[in-house]
């Protein structure tokens, strides 16, 4: 906002395109009209500058199943764990918080210089858990390097999940960042993530495991199984390639998955119920695989949307 004084002399507040307009007058009637760009620019870094114009910050999209998967990153791209020490404070502070907020963890993964986080808020809003870990685990770091200033890089960044495929697809890309980045080859080597956490039998203190194994099967061997499975597909859908802009824009990949589907089997002049005929268990067995091996779901999601029972897809991949 700035302070501006109109015809009348008044003192008033506007945003920066009421103070342009209100000089716009100026400009047309004025003999030199062509020099009032270059005032208005220079009018506007100097209030910029002095604090008196802010741009607009983005509304946080509300998640209606309050799971986000959350990014927060170190100021200027720093690192923000320096040793390993840093690493199991900051997995300290989670546990804390989460025992003084009473919000759920799904997957975590602490990088150099940011971390990933996919948890659910519960009672709380995502702003007030997140300020609490931030914070805490500034101090600590600030305290311990001797440093002042922002740890973080302004907001922390949030992804509202609104289904299970989105869920599936958010734990696989946050446990797969050390392997993106070349930290590691194989995800089971990082230690700061909470990827080992789900090949354990018993329950974890920090990660609540219950409600993805759950997801992949009602029997945690199978799920256990399942999961390592999926966590080491390729994160890359293969839907963007086949659709339409409009389509790109659709957020669940069941959706775009059942899109994909109809004009796989209209290309070959099938319908899904002659998929299931043995002439065509070629075609059958191409299209699973696709979606097995390329879609981002799971072997039982792709058996619902064929129509196929969970043994009939995994006999393929």
């Amino acid at each position: 906002m700035s302070h501006y004084k109109d015809s009348t002399g008044q003192e008033g507040r506007t945003c920066l395109s009421h103070y342009v307009n209100s000089l716009a007058p100026t400009a047309r009637t004025g003999t030199n009209s062509c020099n009032i760009l270059p005032l208005l620019y220079y009018q506007y870094i100097s209030l910029k500058e002095r604090g008196k114009i802010s741009m607009p910050r983005k509304n946080r999209i509300i998640s209606s199943s309050k799971i986000y998967h959350i990014v927060s990153r170190g100021n200027e791209k720093k690192p923000i764990f320096l040793d390993t020490g840093d690493y199991n404070h900051f997995i300290n502070i989670l546990g804390k918080k989460q025992g003084d907020k009473l919000f759920a963890i799904y997957a975590y993964c602490l990088m150099p210089n940011h971390y990933h986080l996919l948890l659910n808020e519960g009672e709380n809003r995502i702003s007030s858990i997140m300020s609490a870990i931030n914070t805490t685990y500034a101090i600590y770091f600030n305290k311990k390097y001797n440093r002042v200033g922002h740890l973080f890089q302004g907001r922390f960044k949030s992804e509202a999940i609104e289904d299970e495929s989105y869920f599936l697809t958010a734990t696989r890309y946050i446990h797969n960042n050390p392997v993106s980045a070349n930290l590691v080859d194989d995800i089971a080597q990082y230690p700061w993530s909470s990827y080992r956490s789900y090949l354990q039998d018993g329950p974890d203190k920090l990660v609540d495991r219950r409600f993805l194994l759950n997801i992949l099967s009602p029997l945690q061997k199978d799920a256990i199984s399942e999961f390592v499975y999926f966590s080491k597909q390729v994160d890359e859908p293969i839907f963007d390639q086949h659709l339409g802009e409009y389509e790109k824009d659709l957020t669940s990949l069941a959706t775009k998955a059942k899109i994909f589907i109809n004009r796989y089997l209209q290309e070959r002049n099938l319908s899904s119920e002659q998929l299931k005929q043995k002439s065509n268990v070629t075609i059958r067995n191409e299209l699973i695989g696709l979606l097995v091996n390329r879609s981002g779901l799971t072997v039982r999601q792709v058996g619902e949307l064929l129509n196929l029972s969970k043994s009939t897809v995994s006999r393929v991949r």
